[in-house]
């Protein structure tokens, strides 16, 4: 199995990858991107080309996260909070899927326990408030050995991403041991035009959270009109919010196959009434209705 990282867009280059026998791409949630980056993070219609053409993908939260600053219990909750309504809302994230979070240097004892510990203790509960103490998705964490190591004794992780460095603290061993689901193998390469990673997957640990979308019934915004009825085709129903976006608190729920009526469109978002009565009830992410 041929499995890159890339912080690219790869909606163009993927014929390309396809005969490359790339089978699955690892991409990014993040905040924000950044000039030297600007579409390193992951949105619907990229998620959408890759599963159309029978491509999986995996996804790992980064906000440069490459020094202990980073890490404390707060951002941990943020970077929790974030990664779990954008995989649910604006992705539509299968369940049992992994969100990795990235651990971007050789951290040493001291700062995994002051620091790094706090961070996936913070995404531990952001994942809990977010789904009602029944999380839809694994946790994973991209490091060295003894960061993924110690986080995995913590019961903080269940996925292990081996950094690309072997003179990372405890990478060797994890490697010999075979504690790691997926390993990044060095040097960096370009395929496609594009600036990849190679990754090894481990054969005895060989899921490792990858994932497809259903392409054909994710098209954001599309067969929706004001006034008309719509049906929630999200396998894991959608949340309902406050505000056209995933910054807005979460008000209530709609489940799979649900209908509604929906009053507007709005930055991606559904205006909706759930009891047809002409009243306002939220809004919902409008790729994952269906008009009937």
């Amino acid at each position: 199995m041929s499995i890159i990282d890339t912080p690219i867009n790869v909606t163009s280059r993927i014929p390309c990858l396809v005969s490359k026998g790339i089978q699955t791409i690892i991409r990014y949630y993040n905040f924000s991107n950044s000039a030297s980056f600007p579409n390193k993070r992951l949105e619907l219609s990229e998620a959408e080309a890759i599963s159309a053409n029978n491509l999986q993908m995996a996804v790992v939260f980064q906000q440069r996260q490459n020094q202990v600053a980073d890490f404390d219990k707060l951002k941990g909750i943020a970077a929790g909070r974030r990664a779990y309504r954008f995989a649910q809302d604006n992705i539509g994230q299968p369940q049992g899927s992994a969100i990795y979070f990235s651990v971007d240097f050789d951290a040493g004892n001291t700062e995994i326990k002051n620091s790094i510990i706090p961070f996936f203790e913070g995404i531990k509960t952001a994942f809990s408030e977010e789904s009602n103490n029944n999380p839809h998705y694994r946790v994973g964490a991209y490091g060295s050995g003894l960061t993924c190591s110690t986080l995995a004794q913590k019961d903080l992780i269940q996925l292990t991403w081996l950094a690309m460095s072997r003179g990372f603290r405890g990478t060797k061993e994890a490697l010999k041991a075979g504690e790691f689901h997926l390993a990044q193998r060095a040097p960096e390469a370009t395929v496609c035009g594009i600036d990849v990673d190679f990754n090894d997957p481990n054969p005895d640990r060989p899921d490792f959270g990858a994932f497809t979308i259903d392409a054909a019934n994710c098209q954001p915004g599309t067969n929706i009109t004001a006034g008309g009825r719509h049906k929630v085709i999200a396998r894991s129903g959608l949340r309902l919010r406050e505000g056209p976006g995933t910054q807005f608190e979460i008000i209530g729920g709609l489940r799979s196959g649900q209908i509604v009526f929906v009053n507007a469109v709005m930055d991606g978002f559904a205006r909706v009434d759930i009891d047809g009565d002409g009243q306002v009830d939220g809004f919902v992410a409008a790729g994952f209705l269906e008009q009937v």
